[in-house]
């Protein structure tokens, strides 16, 4: 079970890539597909649904990409998340209930209701600069998969 979509994820390390290329200007979606070993043509649809909201910019042109169009500190993990997949898994029942709610509550609405709120609220007060403090290199070379040859991104 996922809290968020694998276009979120993609989002999420797209963001992070990114924010560690910032010295080097635009990245190609292409470049980030590879590093991020996804489609490119998936990967530039999400990132095009993160222009709208301000959270990227794009160039186009020989050294054209993706960049970020305000400062780590200033993009929170919900902002990303709303951008892909919506606010709707913080609105709807745990179990998918239609009618579910406080006049007509499920087994777990009591419990989730409380727990969705805790979850939505560390999303939107955790930025993108707190996850970069709380990743290691190596974690992000790991997980990210940056493929041999590629330049490297240096925190």
């Amino acid at each position: 079970m996922r809290l968020i979509s694998q276009g979120a994820q993609y989002a999420i390390s797209a963001i992070i890539a990114i924010s560690k290329h910032t010295e080097d200007g635009a990245v190609s979606a292409s470049y980030l597909s590879k590093s991020l070993n996804c489609p490119t043509a998936y990967l530039s649809q999400v990132l095009a649904k993160l222009k709208k909201p301000g959270i990227l910019k794009s160039q186009r042109g020989l050294n054209g990409g993706v960049y970020l169009a305000k400062p780590i500190d200033q993009i929170t993990m919900m902002d990303v998340i709303a951008a892909i997949d919506g606010t709707e898994f913080f609105d709807k029942c745990f179990m998918g209930i239609e009618g579910c709610g406080n006049i007509e509550p499920c087994p777990f609405h009591e419990f989730w209701s409380v727990e969705r709120k805790k979850i939505a609220q560390w999303l939107r007060n955790t930025t993108f600069e707190q996850v970069d403090q709380n990743m290691t290199q190596k974690w992000f070379d790991l997980r990210l998969q940056f493929s041999k040859g590629a330049p490297s991104f240096k925190s």
